[in-house]
């Protein structure tokens, strides 16, 4: 007998276990960088939208949301050592695509947001279409959709950050009359500077400018995904409020694919055949010295500072290898032209002639020779 009541108080108490396994379910973890405002922040007083949203679906689930800090620089390959080997159960922010699928270890929710560029400018500004830029210095992000767009434009300077919130902070400063970034960030960006009294948001859509957030889970997780659905549709309202505090643009885009396409360049003669450029400043130590900064200031955020790039192709410290005797006439005509097709804006309506012969001078001090390749 005292065997039998062992073995039922067994049961019992593995019963109780088992119960309260599924009464509190295990908590909501999710994937999330740390230094990603506005998105995500381990900043427990400024988690940023995707952790305040997480942590609402989560109590509508009866459970607690867990982050799980990791730094994603890495785009999509942030996937694999966290999502991906089971350190977490959502990735939110992913991009949606047609199908909910992203691969074949990866589901996708519903989309629950709509995030793309927006324009911020001044707020006695009129902008409907890309046109409205002409004239205008703006200021975009290196490798971004504005840069690429703006560059086949003639009647746009632009102005190339590292960051959008360079950008931004350039706008405040007087420094550009536009900042064309990524939308979330320069409403953030704006109301932390205290900018949005001056300059407003308008939204754009088209020409790859635009795409909806999603909740990425591992393709096994079907329960987790279809519940997290579940709360997204009910929830729509509350999303978009929760992203005005954040100073999401929320106003209907302007579709610029829709308005025009970039103006085709106009034709013209092919020029005569010009002489080898001279650098004025080549061998003048204080001209070099002026170019060092200029070039740290302006171009060392693509070529790295002082032109060390640790990548081949972006490595300056090699154009005379590269060019031999034309390398003057190759670096004047890309600096002033750009390489739009490769995401190098046209520095020729920024810099003026003593500028880039400058930087030229700077660049001829540190040229590898070729014992050093």
């Amino acid at each position: 007998m005292p065997t039998r009541v062992a073995l039922a108080i067994t049961g019992l108490l593995l019963l109780g276990l088992a119960l309260r396994a599924v009464a509190e379910p295990g908590p909501l973890r999710v994937c999330a960088d740390p230094e990603n405002l506005p998105f995500t922040s381990s900043d427990p007083n400024d988690k940023g939208f995707y952790l305040e949203l997480a942590g609402v679906i989560a109590a509508r689930m009866g459970t607690t949301m867990e982050p799980l800090f990791f730094r994603t620089d890495a785009g999509l390959r942030a996937l694999r050592p966290t999502l991906l080997a089971r350190r977490c159960d959502a990735f939110f922010g992913m991009p949606y695509t047609a199908g909910g699928s992203a691969g074949k270890s990866i589901r996708l929710t519903r989309p629950f947001l709509d995030i793309g560029y927006a324009v911020l400018l001044p707020r006695a500004m009129a902008f409907t279409r890309l046109g409205d830029l002409d004239g205008k210095t703006v200021g975009v992000q290196y490798a971004s959709t504005p840069q690429t767009l703006l560059s086949v434009r003639e009647g746009v300077r632009m102005a190339t950050f590292r960051f959008a919130e360079e950008a931004v902070g350039a706008l405040g400063r007087g420094e550009i009359d536009v900042a064309f970034v990524w939308g979330p960030v320069a409403g953030w960006e704006a109301a932390r500077r205290a900018l949005l009294d001056r300059f407003k948001l308008v939204s754009v859509s088209g020409l790859d400018l635009r795409s909806q957030a999603a909740i990425g889970v591992r393709a096994e997780d079907e329960a987790l995904r279809e519940r997290l659905d579940r709360e997204l549709a009910e929830l729509g309202p509350a999303i978009r409020a929760l992203a005005a505090t954040y100073h999401f643009p929320l106003d209907t885009p302007v579709d610029l694919g829709a308005l025009e396409a970039a103006p085709p360049p106009t034709p013209a003669a092919a020029p005569a055949p010009a002489p080898d450029r001279v650098n004025p400043f080549s061998g003048d130590p204080a001209a070099a010295a002026a170019g060092r900064i200029e070039f740290n200031v302006l171009c060392s955020h693509c070529h790295s500072p002082n032109a060390a790039s640790p990548d081949p192709v972006r490595d300056l410290r090699l154009l005379n290898h590269r060019y031999g005797g034309r390398v003057n006439d190759v670096f004047y005509d890309t600096v002033t032209q750009g390489r739009p097709t490769k995401g190098m804006p046209t520095w020729g309506p920024i810099l003026d002639e003593k500028t880039i012969w400058r930087i030229k001078a700077f660049l001829e001090t540190v040229q590898k020779r070729d014992a050093d390749y």
